[in-house]
């Protein structure tokens, strides 16, 4: 009996020093780790304007780091009161679609576009959405081309006419012509501006965007508004100055005369001015 139990007391030393020597073996196994940055990426070009009446199709291209991502993707539309998210259908390719509903002509839709992937990072567009900025979207409808032709048309011969206008006021005030060339140029500004600028131009832009009096350009770097203003400068220099302009006397009126070249040519510097910036 006193051997078996020495044997077994042998046999357990053993075992332990065999489970030792097997421990300090795999302590010496190698170990790799990597680190990789997860990243989350959209892009997306606004369209601005849409056909009224139909789906607005939103397109946007969202990139992972992460390798085969799960991704969720949808447009947050700014302002509903049921703050309506719209889902984005997202790619193999990461290109993602989605359409807002249709809307009647002149429609302002406000949106935000978000994404966010299987590690819980979240982007959104525009950058300062956070602060409530937002894409704007309109409904348009139907745009003429012949009156969007005239209307531009008229807007660049008008500022041809106001910045002609300023050149002959020099004139006048270095003695070489009078002041009825300006005045006929500047009124033939005035013309052109309210007749196929404002008029039709109106008409035109209502047909569009449902408001008559939009304030973005009209295919040349002036604006409506800038260009308003010159209009309504020239006009008042031509309503206080027309006693000059209709003075037929030999001698004429050459104070008056200065003084209405001096407001043309303030008129074509002032046109100069908001045109190039």
């Amino acid at each position: 009996m006193h051997c078996l139990r020495a044997s077994r007391r042998r046999a357990s030393v053993i075992a332990l020093a065999v489970l030792t020597v097997l421990a300090g073996c795999g302590g010496d196994r190698d170990a790799a780790e990597e680190h990789r940055r997860l990243s989350l990426r959209v892009e997306h070009n606004p369209p601005g304007h849409t056909p009224a009446g139909e789906p607005a199709e939103i397109r946007a291209r969202i990139r992972s780091s992460l390798e085969a991502p799960r991704l969720e993707a949808w447009i947050r539309i700014v302002g509903s009161d049921s703050d309506e998210k719209v889902p984005l259908s997202i790619g193999a390719e990461g290109e993602a679609v989605g359409h807002l509903p249709a809307e009647p002509r002149g429609t302002v839709v406000r949106y935000v576009i978000e994404a966010r992937d299987a590690a819980g990072l979240v982007v959104a567009l525009p950058r300062g959405a956070a602060e409530g900025k937002s894409y704007r979207l309109r409904y348009e409808g139907s745009s003429s081309r012949l009156l969007g032709g005239i209307s531009a048309l008229s807007g660049f011969l008008a500022t041809l006419f106001y910045l002609s206008a300023g050149f002959a006021g020099v004139q006048c005030l270095r003695s070489r012509m009078s002041a009825g060339p300006a005045g006929m140029l500047g009124g033939f500004g005035v013309a052109a501006a309210i007749a196929g600028l404002f008029l039709l131009g109106g008409i035109h832009a209502w047909r569009v965007t449902g408001q008559p009096w939009p304030s973005d350009p009209l295919l040349f770097s002036i604006s409506r508004g800038d260009l308003a203003i010159v209009t309504l400068l020239w006009a008042a220099t031509l309503f206080f100055g027309r006693s000059v302009l209709l003075d037929e006397t030999p001698d004429g009126n050459a104070s008056g005369e200065r003084t209405f070249a001096g407001a043309a040519v303030a008129g074509g510097v002032l046109t100069l001015i908001l045109l190039l910036f």
